[in-house]
């Protein structure tokens, strides 16, 4: 369970679902921008059936944000999609798989990209001990978002991030990831990342965590933290 799901990370996990199993995930992110700005951003829902050996389906969102700027609150939802991963590798300390993602137009006018947004996962998961082990993540990512100046067109990034992680029992990890995306707008920005945090498990089907991570942008800078679940269903 601890493997397999992908929050509070920002990458993702390289293991499937099993078939005919599902995972569900929730969270909270409370973010807190160095030009004011205060966000609130839940349930994070990312829900995963798997309909094959090795391979999964996923439903993304909704995601609700509250967003207060000086006073001014903004609310509505963010951009929903579909997704898929495919486990194409597996042995006994390592795993590696692919993930498409597909977020759709579909969020609040203040929260919405305007167009499809696409991302392709490679991610790979390697035990370097009985206890720890290292992950990656590189995303290519097609996105839609405004320049400086106000008018919006396609761009290409990449987001790739990096995790350790250990046990201190069989119920608790704590892990330390770094991540980052090569460009944030048609004419430039780039985003850099830490964040940490501690799963435990509750049951063999229940899981919770919480997390504290950092960002800096050409732009801005924001602190965050996040508290979520995940359940085996």
């Amino acid at each position: 369970m601890l493997a397999a799901l992908n929050r509070p990370t920002i990458g993702f996990s390289a293991c499937a679902v099993k078939p005919h199993e599902g995972v569900a995930e929730f969270g909270y992110a409370g973010i807190q921008q160095s030009d004011g700005t205060r966000n609130a951003v839940y349930p994070q829902g990312f829900i995963r059936f798997g309909i094959a050996r090795g391979l999964e389906v996923d439903a993304i969102g909704p995601n609700y944000i509250v967003q207060n700027s000086f006073g001014t609150l903004t609310r509505g939802f963010a951009d929903s999609g579909v997704g898929a991963k495919y486990e194409f590798f597996h042995d006994d300390a390592s795993a590696a798989a692919l993930d498409l993602l597909v977020l759709v137009p579909s969020g609040s006018p203040a929260f919405t990209a305007g167009a499809p947004v696409t991302t392709l996962n490679f991610n790979y998961g390697r035990s370097i001990s009985p206890a720890a082990g290292v992950g990656a993540t590189i995303g290519m990512q097609s996105n839609y978002a405004p320049d400086l100046t106000g008018r919006p067109t396609r761009f290409f990034s990449l987001v790739p991030s990096a995790v350790v992680t250990t046990q201190s029992n069989d119920r608790t990890q704590f892990y330390f990831e770094a991540y980052g995306q090569t460009k944030l707008r048609p004419d430039g920005g780039t985003l850099f990342g830490i964040n940490g945090g501690v799963q435990y498990m509750l049951a063999p089907w229940f899981e919770v965590d919480a997390e504290l991570g950092q960002t800096v942008t050409d732009l801005v800078r924001a602190h965050y933290f996040g508290a979520g679940l995940g359940i085996r269903l």
